[in-house]
């Protein structure tokens, strides 16, 4: 295998091919001082661009010159935007060489062939504009450019944020992520941060020795050690408690696990997906949130629009949906279409795609026991509904601004528990204007 690392100045190049070489014994590890475009990268398997090099402003016409060639960036610089110019350039990996030689090493064990052959050619630019996206339903303008930056993101180790009000489709994303990505023969692993006991989390990440606490009577491994060589998605990644996000932070830089009571560090190899309902940013000027953190998690962000911004993808949805209960319970039922579809198209979904399909579920599952077509049900299954929500979500705002958005006011006003509002407010898509985006209303 052959190795060529380039960096502006011949001393910092050496010094980096020293380290690579250490990283991969085997390989012929070729230093070179220059412009990447002049030089005869063409035999070389892995081309590792050196800080000099990554903290230039025309990294992504560097990149973009060593076409054909797997490209591994190495910064001194935690900069996230850095990390997107260079992978959307068609960099296969950026990695930070502050936090150590792990991350490099790690790169380099995925990037470069362990049997000495030679990988096929990376196209410039990433991954074939074609490529399908499996799971995501939709032909607008916001989910082609969600597709596009699905594909940009599969084909990297970088670690990615996704955006999005509930029931948009985050795990679905995550999901057409790991299954593009090189990760896809290993385990996709998905951890819902907030329905985790703070008690328990550190136990669940990372798992515990024999005899760290009372019953624990066999090691156990955590979600970080099963994910190993795959993808870990951490949903509602915005309840990780502070402490907990402390030690995942050590996860994210040195790639090393110490499970609860072990005295050893144990190397991983994971790559991290988070997924967030409400604004990190604000959470980190809050001090809800660890700044290096969040810069860790989000190399690339991927925003998931609201259903009611992709109303004209309601009707392949409600296809998708119908063809998927019927393979399901070997049904035949039609899917709604033509002035059918109006209502649906119409409504706002504050929950989402995940309230569309649950209201389809309903209106299937009556159509199949009354032996009607679905359409039919319709105005009598979602007008109700559809009008019992928006008077829910007007009153519940009403009442939050009468009260500053003091939910324990406002729950008591409502006569209802803290928690309840909580659920409600969640199934509405209300969110909080001190935590999150300026909210729409219907």
């Amino acid at each position: 295998m052959r190795i060529l690392v380039v960096d502006v100045e011949r001393g910092p190049a050496e010094r980096l091919a020293v380290t690579v070489a250490r990283a991969c014994p085997g390989a012929t590890v070729s230093p070179t001082a220059g412009e990447p475009a002049a030089l005869a990268h063409g035999e070389a398997d892995v081309v590792v661009l050196g800080p000099g090099l990554a903290a230039r402003a025309d990294l992504a016409s560097t990149v973009g010159t060593l076409a054909g060639a797997v490209v591994l960036v190495v910064s001194e610089q935690d900069s996230a935007s850095a990390a997107v110019v260079a992978l959307r350039a068609g960099a296969a990996d950026f990695v930070v060489m502050r936090d150590g030689q792990a991350p490099l090493e790690s790169a380099l064990a995925r990037l470069a062939p362990a049997d000495g052959a030679r990988r096929p050619a990376r196209r410039a630019g990433g991954p074939a504009a074609g490529e399908p996206v499996t799971g995501l339903v939709g032909d607008g303008p916001a989910m082609q450019h969600v597709r596009a930056l699905v594909r940009t993101a599969a084909h990297t180790d970088a670690h990615v944020l996704l955006e999005g009000e509930t029931g948009t489709g985050k795990e679905v994303v995550a999901r057409a992520l790991h299954t593009l990505s090189r990760r896809a023969a290993g385990p996709f692993v998905p951890v819902n941060c907030a329905a985790i006991p703070e008690a328990l989390a550190e136990s669940e990440f990372f798992g515990h020795a024999r005899g760290a606490f009372t019953g624990a009577l066999q090691e156990r491994p955590g979600a970080v050690a099963l994910a190993e060589r795959g993808t870990l998605f951490l949903d509602e990644v915005e309840d990780l408690p502070l402490a907990l996000q402390a030690k995942l932070l050590r996860v994210v830089q040195d790639r090393e696990v110490r499970p609860l009571g072990g005295s050893a560090l144990r190397r991983v190899d994971v790559r991290l997906v988070a997924a967030s309902n409400r604004d990190l940013w604000r959470m980190v000027e809050g001090g809800a949130f660890r700044r290096d953190l969040y810069y860790r998690l989000r190399v690339l962000t991927i925003a998931l629009p609201p259903l009611r911004q992709r109303r004209e993808d309601v009707p392949l949805l409600v296809a998708h949906f119908v063809e998927r209960f019927n393979r399901r319970h070997g049904t035949a039922l039609p899917a709604p279409s033509g002035a059918a579809l109006r209502p649906l198209v119409e409504y706002d979904w504050p929950g989402n795609v995940r309230e569309l399909e649950n209201a389809l579920e309903s209106v299937l599952i009556m159509a199949q026991a009354r032996a009607v077509e679905p359409a039919a049900l319709l105005p009598d299954v979602l007008a109700p509904a559809g009008g019992r929500l928006l008077d829910e979500r007007a009153r519940i705002l009403r009442v939050l601004d009468e009260h500053r958005w003091n939910r324990q006011r406002a729950a008591s006003a409502l006569g209802i528990s803290r928690v309840t509002l909580w659920r409600r407010m969640e199934r509405h898509g209300i969110r909080d204007p001190l935590t999150a985006p300026a909210r729409e209303t219907a």
